[in-house]
């Protein structure tokens, strides 16, 4: 079958890039062909076709604008978008153009992506999410399904895992097969779950979505990019594909119940599929039950050298209190995957919470030298540098972890928590960030409402120890606080009654120590 390349582009002097036969090779090709994508958006493309000094990029539609968007080169050289295309039907992808007189490679793209069978190795290339990490991306994989009839909205139809994680802000990377042939475009990251409110351990099927070259020339011609005709194949039925793709659209709506049906549907289909018994794994550990442990022993005793179920094993057994097992799946994990940043952060944080802080550091070392976009690791190297008395660490790791994720909740909190001592504006800042994002969190209004009353706004203090109240109604500390607030102002009668109403509290609490300090308050103002 012919490849999709325009009969101009190969008529003028471009470097089409050939089949490769290495992972070095395909990195190189890599790297030849992607672009970074920025000023309107941040992400990744592929060149994909020249005409005459015309460059066309392929890349997702929901990091582009129709203006001001720039691109830089594989050479570095930053240019000017000239035209930007989107695909209709709500296709999640867009051509971007720009001019020069170089002479860049232009990736070939697969015949036909259809035929991209579950199993196959796949490599993801993209460029820096952040200044943070100034690394360019290159992750392997493996197809996990494709389903060309079952696609995810907006054109997603392949789903497939990587051995790193791979950022929001690489949307648009290309992904290539073990030829170095583009096979789809990355669009949607791997989906992770925390699996405790109050813990930062995250459980993931790990798969990624991405648009196949398939789609992109379906409809390349009516978002008026020429030269490209659609393949006709008739698809195979795949009913475990389809299966598995139901159930990851289930699982990113937060279904986990209709994503553990599909699942079993599935596995009644084919008894023998690991990726099955591991994905029901993960809908199991999101609904709390212990049974996920027994899908991924299955699964490893199918597939014995695959460390993303090992890791996930290990994230169950933390869980359920089994920490001794969780850090043996994770060495596990690191024995099939040096590479693999995640089983080093997961042992990391155990090792912290058992109080072996060098090992700890150590473990969180190493996952952020393999995936120095790991928002997560920085947050976790803080608390143990916290820990060692290492305060400007534990603020530099905290503003790596936000500089890669500015949502991040819990590094704004923390952060705020560390600067409260010898930056209290700063940390006030950090607060009103964090409660921006969780304005529901009636902690965070106490701790902003004590720096307020230490730099002397107590309208301010007053107000938010008042809405933690509202959030919180059994919180002792705000009524303590704003009472003896209402007492620095004079006004006697208010700070009686929110102390009493704080005295109440802490007895029920039976925080003895604190019941007694504001007993004592009361009877000094009542004399």
């Amino acid at each position: 079958m012919k490849n999709h390349l325009l009969l101009t582009a190969l008529l003028s002097a471009t470097t089409i890039l050939s089949a490769v036969s290495s992972p070095v090779d395909v990195e190189r090709m890599a790297k030849q062909t992607t672009v970074e994508i920025t000023n309107c958006g941040k992400g990744s493309g592929a060149i994909v076709q020249k005409n005459g000094n015309t460059y066309s990029v392929l890349t997702v539609a929901n990091i582009v604008k129709t203006s001001g968007c720039e691109l830089v080169a594989p050479d570095n050289t930053r240019y000017q978008v000239t035209q930007v295309k989107a695909f209709p039907n709500n296709i999640d992808l867009a051509v971007v153009s720009f001019n020069s007189s170089q002479n860049y490679p232009v990736a070939k793209l697969i015949d036909n992506s259809d035929r991209v069978a579950a199993g196959a190795p796949l490599y993801v290339s993209g460029l820096p999410v952040s200044s943070a990490a100034n690394t360019s991306t290159f992750v392997k994989g493996e197809v996990v399904a494709n389903p060309p009839q079952q696609q995810q909205g907006k054109g997603y139809s392949l789903f497939y895992t990587t051995n790193r994680n791979i950022s929001p802000a690489h949307s648009g990377s290309p992904v290539w097969n073990d030829r170095g042939e583009l096979i789809a475009i990355q669009g949607q990251g791997e989906l992770q779950r925390q699996v405790a409110i109050d813990t930062d351990v995250r459980v993931k099927t790990g798969y990624n979505l991405g648009i196949t070259v398939n789609t992109f020339t379906k409809f390349a011609d009516s978002a008026r990019v020429r030269g490209y005709a659609p393949v006709k194949v008739a698809a195979k039925p795949n009913p475990v594909d389809d299966l598995i793709a139901s159930a990851l659209l289930k699982e990113r709506k937060g279904d986990y119940r209709g994503m553990l049906a599909d699942l079993e549907r599935g596995i009644f289909l084919d008894s023998q599929n690991s990726r099955l018994y591991y994905s029901r794994g993960v809908a199991k550990s999101m609904l709390g039950n212990k049974d996920a442990i027994e899908d991924y022993n299955f699964a490893i005793s199918l597939n014995l050298n695959d460390a993303l179920i090992y890791n996930n094993r290990g994230v169950a057994n933390a869980e359920f209190g089994n920490k001794k097992g969780a850090i043996l799946d994770y060495k596990r994990a690191i024995a099939i995957d040096p590479n693999y940043a995640d089983p080093y952060y997961n042992r990391g944080k155990i090792e912290f919470e058992l109080g072996n802080k060098k090992a700890s550091l150590q473990d969180l070392n190493r996952a952020i030298n393999l995936d120095p976009n790991l928002d997560r690791a920085y947050f976790s190297r803080a608390a143990v540098k916290s820990s060692l008395g290492d305060k400007k660490g534990e603020i530099e790791d905290l503003n790596r972890a936000i500089a890669l994720n500015p949502n991040y909740f819990q590094a704004y909190y923390k952060r705020g928590l560390a600067r409260a001592a010898g930056d209290k504006k700063g940390a006030i800042s950090d607060y009103d960030r964090a409660i921006a994002l969780k304005p529901k969190e009636s902690e965070i209004y106490n701790e902003r409402g004590d720096l307020k009353s230490q730099i002397g706004d107590n309208k301010g203090a007053i107000a938010d120890y008042s809405s933690a109240i509202i959030l919180n109604p059994s919180s002792a500390r705000a009524y303590a606080n704003r009472g003896a607030i209402q007492s620095k102002l004079g006004d006697k009668k208010a700070a009686i009654l929110d102390l009493k109403k704080a005295a109440n509290r802490y007895k029920q609490q039976k925080q003895t120590a604190s019941y007694q300090k504001v007993i004592v308050e009361i009877k000094r103002l009542s004399s």
